[in-house]
């Protein structure tokens, strides 16, 4: 078993395409042994299944989208300046920094789970200079609405903290439409008219984990729900940065895969039959991996 805020699976020298193309070929002799003719010609149906899988889609986008939150972003939303805003920025700079995916499932299988991993200045030895995520997003305390699937709306406050609006049993509050059926810890704010957001949900029955906050590094684990290229799941961070940090580097890492449970007995009978090697990865829900590093000094 993984460890809570580590990949569900090993990708290290893993080549995905190459392997797909065995596995196929692999059931394509296993068809004929099985129908005891080795002449038939083509792919079996299961060899095309796989070799599908071939065209699966999971990036980053090209660039992450960083904008510096300022006593501007509090004031021109008529909102007051927080006293921990004050207080962080005396010696740090804060940046709000989305990260945008896109994903494409073959055969309209969406995945079942990604897994993100972003890290800051990486090769940075010096902790007190390397930028920390105080603020994530999807964070955890969504889960219930995310589990509901509704639709979220989520914005940074007064307090730097996340608050959401729902799309169930909305009603008006101080010009912002909030939600009665927001679930614990999930706070609501008239807030959410900052220019950092709204950052749109509507995921369904979706399981949220991930690491702490104040630290180097963030992972997430999103398992459950069905993320199709047009589900919208932002991965948003509030970024600490010490004035005295001269560059900011990120290094992330995304791994996206599919339950096979529920293809049919045939599929999973012929996996077992193919090795160890092919088994792990599909019972890993045939992940695919990217990887992706940004400077983003220019944009601070």
């Amino acid at each position: 078993m993984p460890e809570p805020f580590e990949f569900s699976f090993n990708m290290e020298g893993v080549d995905r395409n190459a392997l797909l193309t065995e596995a196929a070929e692999r059931l394509n002799v296993l068809s004929r042994d099985m129908a005891g003719d080795a002449s038939i010609e083509g792919d079996s149906p299961l060899a095309v299944l796989v070799k599908e899988l071939r065209g699966d889609q999971a990036e980053f986008a090209e660039l992450p989208v960083v904008e510096k939150i300022t006593d501007e972003t509090f004031t021109s939303a008529n909102l007051q300046i927080g006293e921990h805003y004050k207080q962080l920025t005396r010696d740090h700079s804060l940046y709000c920094v989305n990260f945008p995916v896109y994903l494409h499932a073959q055969r309209g299988w969406g995945f079942n789970k990604v897994e993100v991993l972003v890290s800051f200045n990486p090769e940075d030895t010096k902790p007190t200079t390397r930028p920390k995520a105080i603020r994530i997003l999807p964070e955890k305390k969504f889960e219930t609405q995310m589990q509901g699937g509704m639709h979220l709306e989520v914005g940074i406050d007064e307090n730097l903290d996340f608050s959401a609006k729902s799309g169930n049993l909305a009603a008006q509050a101080g010009g912002a439409q909030v939600s009665a059926s927001a679930g614990a810890g999930a706070k609501l704010s008239t807030g959410l008219n900052l220019k950092m957001g709204p950052f749109v949900y509507d995921v369904k029955r979706a399981k949220i984990e991930h690491s702490a906050v104040g630290l180097e590094k963030v992972f997430w684990r999103l398992d459950g729900a069905e993320f199709f290229q047009e589900s919208d799941f932002p991965l948003v961070i509030v970024l600490q940065v010490p004035k005295e940090t001269k560059e900011v580097k990120i290094a992330a890492v995304m791994h996206a895969s599919r339950q096979f449970s529920f293809l049919t007995a045939d599929f999973q009978d012929a996996v077992k039959e193919l090795g160890r090697r092919f088994r792990n990865f599909f019972e890993a829900g045939a992940p695919i991996q990217h990887t992706k590093e940004w400077d983003i000094t220019s944009r601070l």
